[in-house]
């Protein structure tokens, strides 16, 4: 299954690739393996992981305190946000 990101979740994303980046390059690296870890599971088995409500569902990276918030469409699964964990849960419920 394709995974596609909004808008904000590609911001999101760009934000914190830029902060752990800017602190080492080495641990960028990493934050992007994690998402693309995650993002690779979620093409595998998209309704594997845990609802928040029904339809929407949460995926925590690997090693970082974020996680992919998303549902699935009919072809796609669309990441509504790359959220921190420590910010409020329903941050990205205007989306």
């Amino acid at each position: 299954m394709r995974v596609v990101l909004t808008v904000e979740a590609s911001a999101e994303l760009r934000e914190a690739t830029a902060w752990y980046t800017a602190r080492s390059r080495e641990v960028g690296r990493r934050f992007v393996a994690a998402y693309k870890r995650s993002r690779g599971l979620i093409a595998e088995a998209p309704a594997r992981w845990m609802e928040l409500e029904p339809g929407i569902r949460s995926l925590p990276l690997e090693r970082y305190p974020y996680s992919l918030i998303y549902v699935i469409e009919d072809n796609h699964a669309l990441v509504l946000a790359v959220m921190h964990q420590r910010q409020h849960p329903d941050s990205w419920r205007d989306r």
